[in-house]
């Protein structure tokens, strides 16, 4: 009896695995199909121009940087 009841979900763990395989392997299958379907009819464009990082928009004026080194420096002058 408890060989029967082993057996029978042994039988329906198998089917189980091989059907979520079955599902995963054609799911990786239709996104590729459809990867290569769109790269085809929908190229990206390259840009001519590469864009720049205006580097003046970036720096940090002195005065906060100092402000700044003096926080950190009076903060670990309490610990």
């Amino acid at each position: 009896m408890v060989a029967d009841l082993l057996l029978e979900a042994a039988g329906l763990m198998f089917i189980g695995m091989v059907s979520v395989f079955t599902f995963l392997f054609m799911l990786v299958l239709l996104l590729q199909l459809m990867s290569r379907v769109i790269q085809r009819h929908f190229p990206v464009k390259m840009t001519e121009k590469p864009t720049t990082i205006d580097t003046k928009a970036t720096t940090v004026s002195p005065a906060i940087v100092a402000a700044i080194s003096a926080a950190v420096h009076q903060y670990r002058q309490k610990q």
